[in-house]
């Protein structure tokens, strides 16, 4: 690090060690005036790991986030990227920029308005800004896109902590907007803890937007490749969107990665500080040691061999395929398109007895006569195509029995047979409230 790097550095140490130790917000944004045009997020979190590794509680980190946003706000640097294919429609970050604007609409000119016409004591307003909470609530499709994938391969990569403070922020924000609904939906709702209860879920809500952007986004720009990002805009209309209808398919295009090629030598480089700067946080957040990151690998490269199996969704090894199959809550038997049994799953507590002797035998054989003709239909139809589901459910020794048969058509919806789903459901029906992870 140069003398330059340096001191700007310790700078940044100085400002944040300030706000953690009680000074005023309004000082700390001074001081970053008076020695800053701007900042890059490598140096906002190269100084926050300076902190932790010097006693700090990494928790601390996470409770002024906020605060760190607001003196940085509008001053981090967009640092030099390799090309610029974020801002084609259909990519990723084009898309959550999207909904983002969508979000801060909504918030702006529906929410708040809404809020200051019921301040003003137009009570009629309590059932559009219901709407307007219950429409905020499809944020949940955001947060889940960017958990579900764009998280997943920050861990890949070893960023592992950035994720783990963001996910928290979400369930929050998840959590607060509930809670106002809830507490709008009540004929006891007044205005003042109302506002108390609105104001901390949107200003919650705009810092994830200021983090995501300004955090999160340049940070992934510089680690993702642009095949990663191909295939988080491939998965994500598997979660859905938020505020906004499915986005334009997003390839890569040719000159962008060439343009990437170029720069694989500083992209690499970029990971390193990337991970650097996220295992300090990360090793402060457990308890024990910290887990080496996973091997970033693209599984869809592998090929089906005596030991694995590769499927769409990912691929398991063959012991651990049996082990899924022995622990399923319910019982599974296969029968070809020739109508003859070819598998069964062997659970620990099956509802009705198999044995392997049924392998090989005719599906309608299995069964009692009177109900051979009902199989026999069933089948009929799923070839026809003019079914692809029945289900039965009757009692048997005091216990509710669920049966469900589902016909298994290929990608030119061609019969490839039927798959028999059964299951002992008396404890599920007597479910009653709810009982959380963390319960």
């Amino acid at each position: 690090m140069d003398q330059t790097s340096y001191a700007r550095q310790k700078k940044i140490v100085e400002i944040l060690k300030l706000l953690h130790e009680g000074g005023e917000f309004e000082e700390a944004k001074r001081l970053f005036n008076e020695s800053f045009d701007g900042v890059d997020v490598t140096e906002i979190t190269a100084a926050e790991r300076e902190l932790i590794q010097s006693g700090l509680n990494p928790s601390e980190i996470q409770r002024l986030c906020n605060v760190h946003a607001a003196v940085f706000k509008g001053s981090i640097t967009d640092i030099h990227r390799s090309n610029y294919e974020h801002e084609q429609p259909g990519h990723p970050v084009h898309t959550l920029k999207l909904e983002n604007r969508v979000i801060q609409s909504l918030i702006d000119d529906e929410l708040r308005d809404t809020f200051k016409k019921m301040e003003k004591g137009d009570w009629s307003q309590r059932e559009r800004l219901l709407t307007a909470l219950k429409d905020l609530l499809q944020i949940d499709k955001h947060y889940a896109r960017k958990e579900t994938l764009i998280f997943s391969y920050m861990e890949q990569y070893g960023i592992s902590a950035p994720p783990k403070v963001m996910w928290g922020v979400d369930d929050r924000v998840r959590e607060q907007i509930k809670a106002v609904i809830t507490y709008l939906s009540s004929p006891k709702a007044a205005i003042n803890p109302l506002r108390e209860l609105l104001e901390d879920a949107l200003t919650e809500i705009e810092e994830m937007i200021f983090k995501e952007e300004e955090i999160m986004i340049p940070m992934t720009l510089d680690v993702f490749s642009l095949k990663d990002w191909e295939k988080i805009a491939r998965d994500s209309a598997d979660i859905g969107y938020a505020f906004i209808p499915e986005p334009l398919p997003y390839k890569a295009s040719v000159a962008g990665l060439a343009k990437e090629a170029e720069h694989e030598a500083e992209r690499q480089e970029k990971i390193q500080r990337a991970k650097m700067s996220t295992e300090a946080i990360q090793e402060s957040l457990t308890t024990g040691e910290v887990a080496a990151p996973e091997k970033h690998y693209d599984w869809e490269e592998a090929v089906n061999t005596a030991e694995q199996l590769v499927f769409p969704t990912g691929l398991l090894k063959y012991q651990e395929l049996l082990a899924i199959f022995q622990v399923l809550p319910v019982d599974l038997t296969f029968v070809d398109s020739n109508d003859v049994v070819r598998f069964y799953s062997e659970g620990k507590h099956r509802v009705f007895p198999r044995t392997k002797s049924v392998v090989g035998r005719e599906v309608v054989n299995c069964h009692p006569p009177k109900s051979m003709h009902i199989v026999e239909k069933i089948l009929t139809d799923f070839k026809e195509g003019t079914r692809d589901v029945a289900d039965f459910w009757f009692e048997m020794r005091g216990k509710k029995i669920y049966i469900r048969y589902f016909a298994l058509r290929d990608d030119n919806n061609q019969y490839l047979g039927c798959l028999e789903v059964t299951q002992e459901i008396t404890e599920i029906q007597a479910l009653d409230g709810q009982k959380r992870l963390l319960d």
